[in-house]
């Protein structure tokens, strides 16, 4: 029975953490400060890594982009300006966690984030409107 409870109680605190970390990233947006929010990327192609890693996704109100970044090597550079595409949902992580491929102005292969679902429209305005994430 204390399995139980223990892991009710860390689901409930984590879904509790989450939303006010959310709250808080919306807030700095709002007053033009940058925000690192927490991701997985997956990129083909040259110079890509084949599975999820996991790291941070910097975006700033008016940036040109956003950067992905982990604790190894893997890190890019997303240029503003792309299209979003069909998540890939046979390869999620976790049912929370939205994945969805992104397409920067000019890049042969999409790099595909998973994000928790409440970041994602963040993620969406820092990537196709820099300038409108003061109001996500």
């Amino acid at each position: 029975m204390g399995e139980v409870i223990g892991e009710l109680m860390a689901l409930f605190a984590d879904g509790f953490l989450r939303t006010l970390h959310v709250a808080r990233a919306r807030r700095r947006l709002a007053a033009g400060q940058p925000v690192r929010i927490p991701c997985s990327a997956r990129a083909e192609g040259p110079g890509g890594w084949p599975g999820y890693v996991n790291g941070r996704l910097r975006i700033a109100p008016g940036a040109p982009g956003a950067t992905f970044a982990s604790r190894g090597p893997e890190s890019r550079e997303l240029a503003a300006g792309g299209t979003f595409h069909e998540p890939e949902p046979d390869t999620w992580q976790d049912q929370d966690w939205a994945a969805t491929a992104y397409l920067a102005p000019g890049a042969d292969h999409p790099v595909y984030l998973q994000v928790d679902s409440r970041y994602l429209p963040m993620v969406r305005a820092a990537l196709t409107d820099p300038a409108s994430l003061r109001t996500v």
